[in-house]
């Protein structure tokens, strides 16, 4: 697949697609080993919003350690990528009240701690599959 079939988003297309999916993949290191999990999201601010559980492991990743989060889009004709590398902060008070209406978790059990990703970088590609 040469370049003709990829286009880099602009940062607007990149936060639209953020915007219009729910489900993503956030990347992270934890005590030495690279963990890759999905987990569900609202764009809150400029920034990616999420909840998590008790035990959960993503409450062991260390404020200001950088992670990645990955979100895509793919149909017959087309796959979308944008990653979003940044670094994880906890919620509290009115920012998390206010991110805590716009997440929906995939499942009922209850979540202690409501974290955001602030980016850093935001970059996205789009792939147009060639057709035979």
């Amino acid at each position: 697949m040469g370049t003709e079939h990829m286009e880099e988003l602009t940062p607007d297309a990149c936060w639209q697609l953020l915007a219009q999916h729910e489900y993503g993949r956030l990347a992270y290191v934890l005590d030495g080993e690279v963990n890759i999990v999905p987990i569900n999201h609202a764009v809150v601010d400029g920034q990616i919003a999420f909840e998590t559980g008790q035990g959960s492991k993503l409450l062991g990743i260390d404020e200001q350690v950088t992670v990645a989060y990955e979100v895509d889009d793919i149909t017959a004709e087309q796959g979308t990528s944008v990653v979003v590398r940044g670094f994880v902060v906890s919620l509290e008070g009115d920012e998390a009240k206010a991110a805590e209406q716009d997440v929906h978790p995939w499942i009922g059990t209850a979540k202690i701690e409501t974290m955001a990703i602030v980016p850093s970088t935001v970059t996205g590609r789009r792939y147009t599959f060639p057709r035979d």
